[in-house]
């Protein structure tokens, strides 16, 4: 059952948008599976940025999505091959910390703050992934690409580390940790963390928090998938459901496969749920940044529903992309 606001729709055939970004100038860029980038303009052209393409002799599965200053874009690739690529209007390639022998494992997300800085997180350093679905492996960690493309370690030991968000405003950088249902933070300068991490806030059983984004008054949203439910979380750490499609039956057989350490890619890649099909990310759109498109684990749209309280200017939110790739429509 839906719970929340009305939801409406954008783009089609898409392939696993898992990651979706927004501009000032009505873009939305989302994963593409296989191509990594989608297009989607504000009169409903589609451009797939790049054709199908391999890395390590495996199709690219783009899961987080990141937009530089210059238009062009880095993918974390979370097929098996791992790796950070690099993508602009010349093709798909790796970037300097996957060039070489030492390719990182599958990369879950990466970001561009405001300062330049180019955050990574890795979910687990166990291939196949999904020997990290469980209570008890903490072996995520979160890195930084210096000026020189080396790569750096800052946190380590988080359960299966999704998106984050640097709130250098407030002093902090939010961390999703999927498999411990719950948002930690770690306190942050220009100069990088410091401390540990500590709990934000802890989610119940079936909401798996996926993607984060700030809401500018020193909260933030979270996109939650096999619950499929979107919360508004406030500076205290409260959290409140916006819009949600849960099906007890199916988290309770979620929660039961991680109880019993058989939690896998199906409990992902199967979901009875029609409206929010495993949304795992947001991000705001429109001039006053007033409405939310939600990227997802399953539909081939994004769904698209009005914010609660707008949010702030994501660093990427003034960059223009030059057009390229083909148009799909």
């Amino acid at each position: 059952m839906t719970f929340g606001p009305s939801v409406s729709y954008v783009g089609k055939d898409l392939r696993r948008p898992e990651c979706v970004l927004a501009n000032r100038w009505g873009d939305i860029f989302c994963s593409h599976n296989g191509a990594g980038v989608m297009r989607i303009c504000p009169d409903g052209r589609q451009f797939p940025l790049q054709d199908d393409t391999e890395f390590g002799g495996m199709p690219v599965v783009p899961n987080g999505i990141a937009l530089r200053q210059d238009g062009s874009f880095l993918i974390a690739n979370i097929s098996d091959a791992g790796g950070l690529l690099e993508l602009d209007a010349d093709g798909v390639r790796p970037h300097p910390v996957s060039a070489g022998d030492d390719a990182l494992p599958p990369v879950n997300f990466v970001y561009v703050d405001e300062l330049g800085k180019t955050w990574v997180t890795v979910s687990s350093k166990l291939r196949p992934r999904s020997r990290a679905y469980r209570r008890d492996v903490k072996n995520g960690y979160v890195g930084l690409i210096s000026s020189d493309n080396s790569f750096s370690v800052v946190l380590q030991g988080l359960h299966y580390t999704n998106e984050l968000r640097p709130d250098y405003e407030n002093g902090w950088l939010y961390i999703a940790e999927t498999f411990g249902q719950k948002i930690s933070r770690v306190r942050l300068d220009e100069n990088g963390v410091h401390g540990e991490p500590e709990i934000f806030v802890q989610f119940g059983p079936g909401a798996f928090v996926d993607g984060i984004e700030l809401d500018g008054a020193g909260g933030l949203y979270a996109a939650c998938i096999v619950s499929s439910e979107l919360y508004h979380v406030d500076a205290d750490g409260k959290a409140e459901l916006i819009v949600g499609e849960r099906n007890d039956e199916w988290v309770a057989t979620v929660e039961a496969a991680l109880d019993n350490e058989l939690m896998g890619r199906e409990h992902f890649d199967a979901l009875p749920t029609e409206t929010l099909p495993n949304i795992s990310s947001l991000a705001f759109i429109g001039e006053a940044r007033d409405r939310i498109v939600c990227g997802n684990l399953l539909g081939t749209s994004l769904p698209v529903l009005d914010a609660p309280r707008s949010g702030p200017p994501p660093p990427y939110w003034d960059v223009t992309v030059p057009e390229f790739g083909w148009q799909l429509f």
